[in-house]
């Protein structure tokens, strides 16, 4: 089943228009992947589908490039800041250890960002991102400043995560082994206005990588 997350998407800047009339379907409770080249837009292209589910009132999280960690608070209250509203106590106490645990900073709970280095600070970025149990989350090349091993904890986390849960991840990245081992379905943006240039599914997913890799 696909849903229509977003249509008629108009964007310019300045006098270059990025976007006319632009309509997308994802696969819901997958993971869905846009890439192209740099420059394509497809930063801006999340940004449009963020505003567009919260508008719709659809429990999301965004994973940026860079982490957007609250500098002055901890680790463990930069995650409890997501989930305040709906839990309380212990409740909220256990369910940001789990969280954290799954990311593999479970000791660092009381760390202050700028104590960790960058890739721990991405860490934390997917932590917050999951702790709220979203149904759908938007990822950013959120792996690009994780060593081998991290990234590989990350993407079986995220796995897991679309398994078990179905949560729909959209996620943009230029990495060939995330695309192959996350993707369910490709998105290949380009030209301007942008276009969906190719589309693929499982075994045609490394035909339209060839195309930007």
């Amino acid at each position: 089943m696909e849903i229509m997350l977003i249509s008629n998407i108009n964007c310019k800047y300045g006098d270059k228009i990025i976007y006319k009339d632009f309509n997308i379907n994802f696969d819901d409770n997958k993971i869905n992947c846009i890439i192209g080249k740099s420059g394509c837009g497809k930063t801006t292209l999340l940004n449009y589908i963020s505003e567009i589910l919260l508008k719709e009132n659809r429990k999301i999280s965004y994973v940026f490039q860079s982490d957007s960690l609250i500098p002055w608070k901890n680790i463990n209250n930069n995650l409890k800041i997501v989930v305040k509203k709906y839990l309380r106590g212990k409740e909220l106490d256990n369910k940001v250890d789990i969280t954290l645990g799954l990311v593999g900073l479970s000791e660092f709970k009381y760390y202050y960002p700028y104590q960790l280095s960058g890739g721990m600070k991405q860490r934390v970025n997917l932590a917050r991102a999951l702790v709220g149990d979203p149904e759908i989350i938007l990822m950013d090349e959120p792996f690009k400043s994780l060593d081998i091993k991290c990234k590989k904890d990350m993407m079986k986390i995220i796995k897991k995560l679309n398994s078990e849960k179905k949560t729909t991840i959209i996620l943009v990245t230029h990495d060939k082994e995330e695309i192959l081992d996350l993707a369910d379905s490709v998105f290949l943006l380009g030209e301007r206005p942008v276009k969906i240039l190719d589309k693929a599914k499982e075994k045609n997913i490394e035909d339209i990588i060839e195309k930007i890799i």
